[in-house]
């Protein structure tokens, strides 16, 4: 293996649903060190860059990058497409990797996937978070579980993407321009074999997090990265803890991104 990739971590304080999640304790380290040490477990990730933003309560996050000498980049809070291309250019990357800080059980297998599905053909982008359903892509688990989405695209897809997208979902979301020209981009993506889109290891809300923690406590401490079969294993045993938090809407975020399109496109109407 010659080729090795830094992924970008996007993370930030002021979170609507759970504020300051990013730096929440699950067992004794936060959060966003977890996504760290699981990102840095793929056999091809080299390094990480924690994108976060220029907001004052996001010194919180920098001093932790400054005390774990972590790479850091700090730019805008809602424009999060802007916030990665102009971190992706100060880092010179070539490729980038997009994961979010709020999924501690990011299984590096699924990043090692992803991005060998990637180098395999000339793909402009993969991911493992839409489908293409009646001939057409949308947003999709792909039947893993909630909280282990991996996106992958070329530094000038990004670009292209950072200098043509316009609508808010567009923007905050980072890849949506991408995912839904598939005239203007060759994109594909990975699907898990077995469904366990009712696992939700993704924290946005108290539950998700009351839910990481019950996991974490159950995760033997022998072992230092967590995959998805020991999910299962622990959920095997005791089913009912899918129940703290699987009643939430996977792409919740998302959906009120649509919404802000629509009004913005209602406003436009009536000048």
């Amino acid at each position: 293996m010659n080729q090795t990739f830094t992924a970008i971590i996007q993370a930030r304080m002021n979170s609507t649903r759970l504020p300051g999640k990013a730096m929440k304790k699950i067992g004794e380290y936060p959060m966003l060190f977890h996504v760290i040490q699981q990102t840095l477990s793929s056999q091809y990730i080299d390094d990480v860059v924690i994108a976060t933003t220029t907001s004052s309560k996001d010194k919180q996050i920098v001093d932790f990058c400054k005390t774990n000498d972590v790479k850091y980049f700090r730019g805008l809070t809602c424009d999060v497409l802007d916030r990665y291309y102009k971190c992706a250019k100060s880092f010179s990357l070539d490729h980038v990797i997009r994961i979010s800080s709020d999924c501690p059980f990011i299984d590096p297998k699924i990043i090692d996937r992803v991005i060998e599905k990637f180098l395999k053909k000339k793909y402009h982008y993969v991911g493992n978070n839409l489908e293409k359903l009646q001939n057409c892509w949308k947003n999709s688990i792909c039947n893993f579980p909630q909280g282990m989405v991996v996106e992958i695209c070329s530094f000038r897809t990004l670009e292209k993407a950072w200098k043509n997208a316009k609508k808010p979902s567009e923007r905050e979301h980072v890849f949506p321009y991408v995912q839904f020209n598939p005239k203007l981009f060759a994109i594909t993506n990975i699907k898990n074999k077995k469904n366990l889109s009712h696992i939700r290891c993704t924290v946005d809300e108290k539950s998700d997090l009351k839910f990481v923690r019950e996991i974490w406590k159950r995760f033997p401490k022998s072992k230092k990265i967590i995959h998805i079969e020991d999910i299962e294993k622990i959920l095997k045993k005791e089913p009912k803890l899918v129940l703290i938090n699987n009643h939430i809407n996977f792409d919740e975020g998302y959906q009120k991104s649509l919404q802000l399109d629509t009004q913005l496109r209602k406003r436009h109407y009536r000048k």
